[in-house]
């Protein structure tokens, strides 16, 4: 239609150029874009007069979109898009686009303008030009500013005359703004009601910007609102310490405050300081101002001298701690300011002094671990001690103890600790001290304060000897033996030399006399040597004094005391050597015999009297051979002891050297040698030793095929672990189905003179081993397994065979031996059976004889009872009696079982 109505205008224009001059030269034309398809037809035929008109237009470009063919008809060669046009610059789109076309006619050369307007239509999709934008808000900006936060626009291609736009806001935190439009059509993006709080929420993304046209097609952007903080808050401290207590010699980091402020950057960076600061306290005290942290530089003594006047309370030391933000010094915020109280805990750094003062010897003050010297036997003070701890309260409170170091009783109860006043004691011995008993003993005096620290003084106590305890000797009795021949005038001298006899000691506890002690002796035969206690003969002692005992006492004194002994001194006669009866003896033993088992005896002889010590005789063996000494002992009898069992394949011969001593003074001996022979006993078989991993013989046919006259020769060994069989071992070849074409010597050589063709290529040959062992041979019994073939792949052949074999005849006599095992089971369990079901039949049977045999006896007594009635009943009435006669001639009788049977009537 649109079309139909343009070409009836341009037409009209047309006809009325050509039929008149006075006709306007300037026409206007309004189409829709868009509308006009290609190739289609916009004129008319003109009039025969006019000859042509020709489009003249300045824009050359405008040729491609309309064309006069023809010289009579005007065609558009396409359809018109306005938004096209724009941006080819064809027409001017700030409102709508307007085309010029120039019409010349001919001949009259008239120029004809067409002005053509192309109306815009609604056919392009309205969008933005980023799908998202980033916007910063200042928190709590004052929303009845209503700040305007710029948002780009919505592009349409189309007049925006021609379409209007519905904005809407969606998405999380949407609520809190609103979109609204300029004046000047610009998009705005306003806070709603309440201003933002960035510690509340920082950020708000995922809002979309969504725009609908008529058409309700939609054009969407996504914002994201980035809220900038602004220093609105105050530092708040988190610690809620106020009180913090510390001893007064600590150093190092003694509490951390800490603040918080919710801003960002140095909005939220907090700067801590002392507020009303001593200068003084700087040599003591450190506060980081990043960090918070409070560290103690120089320890805080409750002494010092510049710390005193800041304390309060004697140990309490205030402080107030400020925070502060880096914000702006215009912000509203304040710092914020966070109270301390130190308390300062005296500790025990002093420890307790001890001060002693001597009394019993001297009165003067004594360092310590020094040592007093106190004679035995002496009582009283022996010390004042003082006391002290610098510290106060009940760090300055001392206890002290005693402590006496000695294993003796009596002197661990001598010394007594007693309190004179607070700080002032006395160490006091109640009882003497016995030197005797102990010559040192060592005093601790430990004091402790409140605190626990500790102090000792030592105090060695030495005790000074008296002379308070006599000698003694070391034995109660002593016991010498001289010989009458030591006591006789040596022949080449006719002087006598005093022979000593013994010697006694005696100790005194007492130090001062023990280099003092005197001894002395009552007898006529006897001296004695006053300083070393050596007893000696004065002369010699008569021939018929021998085998005599003398006894008497020897005395020792140390001026004021004295002790006695008794001394008994035997008088032998001349000892002459012990003998041994040969000068070899040889045993003979046999192998593993038990220990304690008597090998034999040697003897020896001694013409001294057997009751005398000079006849007592002691035997000791010597080993000569290695080890023997463990296997054989002799007795004071002189009897030859096994104490281990001997083995004849170990150690076959024992000698040792025999010594036999008397207990003469002095003492004499002889030796002599001693062999023992352990006899081998047959408790080993020989064995084969030639196989170590296959117990087979090869013999190869080929060898006979290539040299018939040479024999096949194989060597067997064997090995007896018994000494006396191991060269005497006879080898003997057993009868067998194939023994004859094998030689087997007693020495073991096996030889094969030829192979005949009907020998089978393993072949087991039975043989024995004999030892010569008299008189019970150990005889042992085995096979050797003969393998015939060509090579050695047939020998290898042959041992897989055979052992398969083996393993075939060990697998059978398995079954056979647990088939026989089954069938004997079977006939224990038939047994066992049977034996079971006999015994329960014969106990059955018993129950029941006597379950039988007790009612007999029950029935017996109900007719004997029954029989005593009647005759009772007959008794009071007769006449009963004489009824149950005629009634019933015939008794009856109940067996056992119950039954009844009739019995004869009584005649």
């Amino acid at each position: 239609m649109y079309y139909r109505a343009i070409y009836l205008l341009i037409i009209i224009f047309l006809n009325s150029t050509c039929y008149g001059r006075f006709h306007s030269r300037f026409h206007h034309i309004s189409i829709n874009e868009n509308e006009i398809s290609s190739r289609h037809l916009l004129s008319f035929n003109l009039i025969n007069s006019i000859k042509s008109y020709q489009l003249v237009s300045t824009n050359i470009q405008l040729h491609k979109y309309f064309t006069i063919e023809n010289k009579t008809h005007l065609y558009a060669v396409q359809s018109l898009d306005r938004e096209y046009l724009c941006a080819e610059q064809f027409c001017s789109c700030l409102t709508q686009c307007s085309l010029q076309l120039k019409i010349l006619s001919q001949p009259e050369h008239q120029i004809i303008f067409v002005n053509i307007t192309i109306n815009d239509l609604n056919d392009n999709l309205h969008y933005f030009r980023s799908n998202e934008i980033q916007i910063h808000i200042p928190e709590n900006t004052n929303i009845q500013h209503r700040q305007c936060y710029r948002i780009p626009n919505v592009e349409d291609k189309d007049l925006l005359e021609t379409n209007q736009f519905i904005y809407q806001l969606i998405g999380n935190g949407s609520e809190k703004f609103e979109i609204d439009q300029t004046i000047g059509n610009d998009l705005c993006l306003r806070i709603k009601n309440h201003p933002l709080d960035r510690e509340e929420r920082h950020q708000y993304d995922h809002l979309w910007i969504i725009v609908t046209d008529k058409q309700q097609q939609q054009a969407k952007m996504q914002i994201n609102i980035q809220v900038l903080d602004v220093n609105d808050n105050s530092p708040k401290f988190l610690t809620n310490l106020t009180k913090v207590s510390v001893n007064e010699t600590f150093t190092g980091e003694l509490i951390c405050v800490q603040a918080y402020d919710p801003d960002e950057g140095n909005n939220g960076r907090i700067i801590y300081s002392f507020d009303h600061f001593d200068d003084k306290l700087t040599q003591f005290l450190y506060l980081n101002n990043e960090t918070g942290c409070l560290f103690i530089l120089k320890s805080l003594l409750l002494t010092s001298i510049d710390l005193i006047p800041l304390l309060q309370l004697n140990n309490h030391l205030l402080l107030t701690i400020r925070a502060q933000d880096c914000g702006s010094r215009m912000s509203s915020t304040l710092p914020v300011y966070h109270p301390l109280e130190i308390i300062i805990d005296d500790i025990n750094d002093h420890k307790p002094t001890i001060q002693v003062r001597q009394i019993i010897s001297s009165i003067d003050i004594i360092k310590n671990n020094s040592q007093i010297n106190i004679i035995e036997n002496t009582i009283g003070i022996l010390a004042m001690i003082t006391v002290d701890d610098i510290d106060q309260g009940i760090y300055g409170q001392v206890q002290l103890n005693l402590i006496v170091q000695t294993s003796i009783k009596k002197h661990r109860q001598a010394f007594q600790l007693k309190s004179t006043s607070m700080k002032h004691y006395k160490i006091e011995l109640v009882s003497p001290l016995d030197y005797e008993l102990e010559s040192t003993i060592i005093l601790f005096l430990d004091a402790i304060d409140g605190g626990g620290e500790h102090s000792r003084f030592i105090i060695n106590i030495i005790v000074d000897d008296m002379n308070d305890m006599p000698p003694h000797f070391e034995h109660d009795h002593y016991h010498f033996i001289t010989n009458i021949q030591s006591s006789s005038p040596s022949s080449s001298s006719t002087l006598f030399d005093s022979t000593i006899v013994g010697q006694v000691h005696a100790t005194d506890p007492d130090v001062s006399t023990t280099n003092s002690l005197v001894y002395s002796l009552n007898s006529s035969l006897f001296r004695i040597n006053s300083e070393t206690g050596q007893i000696s003969l004065i002369e010699p002692l008569p021939i018929n004094m021998t085998d005599q005992v003398i006894i008497f006492n020897v005395t020792v004194s140390d001026v004021e005391h004295e002790s006695q002994t008794h001394v008994t001194i035997s008088i032998e006669g001349l000892n002459h050597r012990p003998e041994f009866e040969k000068d070899q003896y040889f045993f003979q033993i046999d192998e593993n015999v038990p220990i304690r088992t008597v090998v034999g005896r040697i003897i020896g002889k001694d013409v001294d009297l057997p009751g005398t010590r000079r006849g007592e005789l002691t035997y000791t063996l010597r080993s000569i051979t290695a080890y023997s000494e463990f296997f054989f002992h002799t007795s004071h009898t002189g009897h030859v002891l096994v104490t281990r069992i001997p083995d004849a394949e170990q150690q076959q011969i024992h000698q040792f050297i025999v010594t036999v001593r008397d207990h003469g003074t002095p003492p004499l001996s002889s030796d002599a040698k001693l062999t023992i022979k352990v006899n081998d006993i047959n408790e080993y078989c020989p064995h084969l030793v030639n196989f170590s991993s296959e117990p087979y013989i090869f013999v190869s046919r080929q060898r006979f095929k290539k040299i018939p006259a040479e024999k096949f020769s194989y060597r067997l060994f064997a090995f007896d672990k018994d000494i006396s069989d191991q060269s005497n071992i006879t080898f003997n070849l057993l009868p067998s189905t194939y023994s004859s074409a094998f030689k087997l010597t007693t020495n073991g050589l096996l030889t094969i003179d030829d192979l005949p063709l009907k020998l089978p290529s393993i072949i087991e040959l039975d043989y024995s081993l004999t030892d010569t062992f008299f008189p019970e041979p150990c005889i042992k019994q085995d096979k050797l397994i003969i393998l015939i073939g060509d090579t050695s792949i047939d020998r290898d052949y042959l041992i897989n065979e055979y052992e398969k074999q083996l393993e075939t005849s060990q697998h059978q006599r398995l079954i056979t031996q647990k088939l026989a095992n089954n069938k004997r089971k079977r006939q224990e369990t038939i047994i066992l059976f049977l034996t079971f079901s006999l015994s329960t039949s014969v106990i059955f049977l018993g129950i029941l004889c006597l379950l039988c045999l007790f009612c007999c006896r029950k029935q017996k007594r109900r007719n004997r009872q029954r029989s005593i009635t009647t005759k009772s009943s007959s008794l009071i009435n007769p006449s009963l009696l004489e009824d149950s006669k005629q009634q019933s001639p015939h008794s009856f009788i109940t067996d056992c079982n119950g039954k009844s049977s009739l019995l004869p009537p009584l005649r």
